[in-house]
This record gives structure tokens, sequence and C-alpha cells, in this order.
């Protein structure tokens, strides 16, 4: 008995027994400054399910040209973060090589409730990462009992290493950038 779960430990300890997806926890900042970006866009939803809208951000150092074009290069800084009153939490925030950063808020219902009120669904921002020669798919929620984004890496393959894939911000869209009143109800 004792040798069969020697055996056991061994091979957990071997094959390793932690999940080979990491999840790591984003806290807020005070302030986040993001006077040198460009703001892609702004969408005001119930990010962590509390019946308040929060503000979803997406940034980018790559600047508007005086043609009114985006100035792309090979890479850019990308920052995604959820403004919630004073608190920002900067849920995305590096570097991108021939590539850009995406998002969507999801509202997913379940416990499959017929009609569900908005506070009754988990909320998820799922954000893809392309670059060129791979992508990442991360996925982030509300942690309510630590008042913090969990941060999931769901699709990250090894050895990626050519891809080609479609660019959503070839210019600014006035309209991706929700105006404030949304969140006011105005």
């Amino acid at each position: 008995m004792f040798v069969l779960l020697e055996v056991f430990i061994i091979t957990l300890l071997i094959a390793g027994c932690n999940s080979t997806e990491s999840v790591e926890s984003v806290q807020s900042v005070r302030n986040f400054a993001t006077k040198d970006l460009t703001l892609l866009e702004r969408a005001y939803v119930d990010a962590d399910s509390d019946g308040t809208k929060e503000s979803v951000e997406l940034y980018t150092s790559a600047k508007v040209a005086s043609d009114g074009r985006m100035g792309w290069d090979t890479g850019h800084q990308w920052v995604l973060l959820v403004r919630n009153g004073e608190a920002v939490f900067p849920l995305f925030d590096d570097w991108v090589q021939y590539g850009e950063v995406q998002f969507w808020v999801v509202g997913i219902n379940k416990n499959r409730i017929q009609g569900p009120e908005s506070t009754e669904l988990v909320r998820k921002i799922y954000v893809t990462v392309t670059t060129g020669v791979g992508m990442r798919l991360l996925g982030y929620y509300w942690d309510k009992q630590n008042l913090c984004y969990e941060k999931e890496v769901i699709f990250n393959p090894e050895d990626q290493w050519v891809m080609r894939h479609s660019n959503k911000y070839s210019i600014p869209d006035p309209y991706r950038i929700a105006p404030e009143q949304i969140l006011e109800g105005k």
C-alpha cells in the first residue's frame, strides 16, 4: 500500500500536478497613465455583474497620422483596462509585435434562468492577442471574494511560428468609443 502511494506521489511530482494554464490576479491601481496612448475603443458594460456599468477601454501607443489614418508599424504597446470609479484594473498591458489586441465582454447564463436579470449573468472578458507568429486567448473574470479580476490563459499553443490574421483597427472609429452619457443613462 505504501509502495503504491509512493509511486503515485513520485508520478505526480514528475508529471506535475499543476495545470499548465496559469491563473493570476489583476489588482486595481489608483492611477494608470493613458495620456500618451490612443483610445481605440470604449464600452460601458457591467463587467463584474454588480448591476452597474464599468468602462472597458482599449488603448495603443500607435498614433493617428496627419492624414487621419493610424500610424501602424512593426509593434506597439497595447493596454486594456476596466475603470470602476477610482479603481483601474489593467487587464492587459504589453508590447505586441506585428499584431493587435481585441476584446469581447460576454454574459454567461450559468444557471440557465429564462430571461435572467443582468446581475444573474456571469461576466467574462475574452481577449485575443495576435502577433506575426501566433495568437493567445485570455479570459478575465471578476473575483467577488478578492475584489480583483482573475486572468486565465485559455489558448496559447507552444511552438507557434507563422500566423495570418486580419486587422480590426485600421483607423480610429469614433463609433467604437461609447460616449459617457450611456453610462449615466442619458
